[in-house]
């Protein structure tokens, strides 16, 4: 394929979680960049759909809401009507080429790609792109992704592969070689000053119960990087409570904390974020992360934010924070609970140092 035609047509499909859609956009960049003409297009969820605005890389972002999603039985039916009449709108659209930026086999979502361009004898060069099955399996794919050689490789290293299909050599070397994830954010962050105190965010949740640090340790925690100058805490949390089949909260865990720390003089702002665009634009206004391995550790590096990460039973190697300074912690245990608030505390220092940071705490405290 001619790499400067202007008249390619790519539609990108990422459906799953927010970390996966995160960790797909340093592979949107790199086609923008070597497809500088190109029309390319993304088909995600109404749930990781704020990952991709004001993101120019692409030319358009097609969103479709999940039945599980949807507010009630009736909406979910109009959800699954609107989602037909979508993917009819994209079959018009004629692309000639439908990425399955997933490093899985999918059957079902094979055939989706296959009905969107509607291949026929008069359209054959368009082509369904995607990752062959782990035993080799590649009934349905016009061009194959090889799964060789994935060990000791990142998820957004794997997903860059998919740019041999036009030709395009990933990067080789070290993280900084490559392209970085990309959360859109309507306007640059602001800058702050170093005679401002130190925001930094504690996100409480995760969903695997292996990556949940009590919230003791949350407090404690605090209490100790207060003791070395002015900072300013802001605490995220998934909203809503544990019960909830559908969205299980922490509502009751960040409640718990903030009667912890109440009466102390701990600075600490606690951030009610109902929707992935509110998370996303609070995060954007802090100067480093602790958190869990999950969906906010993506997003803050997204938004070239360092981070302490926490790590279950979850693989380093493939999901740590990509193109950030960060330090990542993990239990022998492969349980966050067991990481010691000395632990954490000492890889905030040396994150904190790296960043040029406690130079920033020291000033905040001098001044007040």
């Amino acid at each position: 394929m001619n790499l400067t035609n202007s008249t390619t047509r790519i539609l990108l499909v990422r459906r799953e979680n927010i970390g996966d859609l995160i960790l797909t956009t340093p592979l949107i960049r790199l086609l923008r960049e070597q497809l500088p003409d190109a029309h390319i297009a993304a088909l995600v969820n109404s749930y990781n759909a704020p990952v991709l605005e004001h993101n120019a890389d692409l030319d358009e972002v097609f969103v479709y809401t999940k039945g599980k999603h949807a507010d009630s039985w009736w909406g979910s039916v109009l959800a699954r009507l609107a989602l037909v009449r979508l993917f009819f709108k994209l079959r018009r659209m004629r692309f000639d080429d439908v990425i399955l930026a997933e490093p899985t086999y999918t059957p079902r979502n094979i055939r989706l790609a296959r009905f969107i361009i509607a291949k026929s004898w008069s359209s054959p060069a368009r082509r369904v792109i995607g990752f062959e099955h782990d035993d080799g399996e590649h009934t349905g794919l016009d061009v194959v992704v090889s799964k060789a050689a994935m060990e000791g490789l990142h998820q957004a290293q794997i997903m860059l592969r998919i740019a041999s299909a036009y030709g395009i050599a990933a990067p080789s070397g070290s993280v900084v070689d490559f392209p970085p994830c990309r959360v859109g954010r309507p306007k640059p962050p602001a800058v702050v000053g170093l005679t401002n105190p130190l925001r930094i965010g504690l996100h409480l949740s995760a969903r695997k119960p292996s990556q949940r640090w009590p919230v003791e340790s949350f407090a404690a925690l605090a209490g100790q990087i207060q003791q070395a100058g002015a900072v300013k805490f802001s605490v995220f949390w998934s909203p809503g409570a544990t019960d909830n089949a559908l969205h299980p909260g922490d509502d009751e865990k960040a409640q718990v904390l903030k009667t912890l720390l109440a009466g102390t003089p701990i600075d600490v702002d606690f951030v009610q974020t109902h929707d992935l665009a509110t998370l996303i634009r609070r995060l954007d206004g802090v100067d480093l992360l602790i958190c869990a391995d999950g969906g906010a550790m993506h997003i803050a590096a997204g938004l070239g934010k360092p981070i302490v990460a926490l790590f279950g039973d979850s693989e380093p190697i493939r999901w740590r924070p990509w193109g950030v300074p960060h330090r990542l912690l993990q239990a022998a245990s492969h349980d966050v609970a067991d990481l010691s608030v000395d632990e954490v505390s000492a890889a905030f220092d040396e994150l904190a140092a790296e960043c040029g940071f406690q130079g920033k705490i020291r000033t905040a405290k001098i001044e007040i």
